[in-house]
């Protein structure tokens, strides 16, 4: 980033809001303490702005951003719940909602977004007047501990929807870090430290393993963990092997088939076994924790067809021990919405470590 956007940035960092909020005597040293607690569902985002402008093509983008649909599940389910908040009736539990973003740009001049404007200093809004590259500012406990906000604004309408358009994964990608913050913050209070210890000690690798889940397959080069409720079922499993050839990444769908059809057998009906509902998968490269990677999306069946659901897995190497890992995570929950524990499950993944990152 240019030196004076950073400034720009920080600047309106320090004025923004100083219109509306009034300095606390008690609170010199920038403690939060006397504020509410933010609240809200999981993965919701009340969006304060103009309703017009919400209901028009501001509002289209921003569901376009915000609305669309997670790949790999079986039904239709939305990243972000969105919900306009109309700026005029903005009330105090209104203002403590875990996830927020206030819309404003200046060629609209009715009675919503004036007071959408008011959330600026005069000088702020000099400042977005002069500098059209700005057009997003994060803020953190405002009006309630644990609130994130993030700020778009723009001089016009169309100014603002490019930049939306542009940095549409960013965007998004911003407030999917901070739901995945929360859940790894709640599901790792308590771990299941006697596996990762295991997992380290007997494999080379460990990932955070969640307080109820159990170690139900421990292999040379398989292992598989798991978390029983009468309701649903939450696994994740790792296989590796020397790393001798790419052709796993030429073929992920195959190399998955050989994995599953091997290693998740039911032990009592071995002729029954995990597979793919479908080869319609989504299939991407990706960095994962630094690895080149293929991520594929999609939904699991078993063979018998007694059970399903959607999963996410990741394949790549660990240079520093020459290992070819797959890693996948999956769930079984019928007549349950699938994706908050899709996005457990990702949280479990994505701590997972091997080799020289294990030191």
């Amino acid at each position: 980033m240019k030196l004076r956007n950073i400034q720009n940035l920080f600047f309106l960092l320090i004025t923004v809001f100083a219109a509306s909020c009034n300095p606390d005597s008690s609170n010199n040293g920038g403690s939060k303490s006397h504020l509410p607690i933010a609240r809200g569902e999981a993965n919701a985002i009340l969006c304060v702005m103009d309703t017009s402008q919400w209901n028009g093509a501001v509002g289209e983008a921003l569901r376009d951003i915000f609305s669309d649909y997670v790949p790999g599940l079986p039904q239709d389910e939305a990243y972000f719940k969105l919900r306009n908040i109309n700026p005029l009736k903005m009330n105090n539990i209104l203002k403590t909602g875990k996830s927020m973003i206030f819309v404003s740009t200046m060629d609209n001049q009715g009675a919503q977004s004036r007071a959408m404007q008011n959330y600026f200093t005069s000088s702020s809004l000099e400042r977005i007047l002069q500098d059209t590259s700005l057009y997003r500012l994060p803020q953190k406990n405002q009006f309630a501990r644990g609130q994130e906000i993030l700020h778009l604004f723009g001089q016009t309408e169309g100014q603002l929807i490019a930049h939306l358009k542009r940095d549409k994964d960013v965007l998004r990608n911003y407030f999917l870090n901070i739901e995945n913050e929360r859940i790894a913050k709640a599901i790792f209070k308590v771990r299941e430290k006697q596996i990762e210890k295991t997992l380290r000690e007997t494999h080379g690798f460990d990932f955070q393993v969640p307080y109820g889940y159990d170690l139900a397959k421990n292999q040379r080069d398989f292992i598989w963990v798991r978390l029983l409720d009468p309701e649903y079922e939450k696994d994740v499993f790792v296989h590796y092997r020397p790393f001798t050839s790419r052709d796993p990444f030429e073929d992920v769908l195959a190399f998955r088939e050989e994995i599953t059809s091997s290693y998740m057998r039911d032990i009592q009906k071995p002729d029954i076994f995990m597979t793919l509902q479908n080869e319609n998968m989504n299939i991407r490269e990706v960095n994962f924790k630094g690895k080149y990677a293929k991520e594929l999306r999609g939904l699991w069946k078993l063979s018998d067809i007694s059970s399903g659901g959607p999963f996410v897995s990741y394949l790549f190497v660990d240079e520093s021990q020459k290992r070819l890992y797959y890693l996948e995570g999956y769930v079984y929950a019928p007549s349950k919405d699938k994706r908050e524990f899709m996005q457990e499950i990702e949280v479990i993944l994505n701590t997972f470590r091997s080799g020289e990152e294990l030191k």
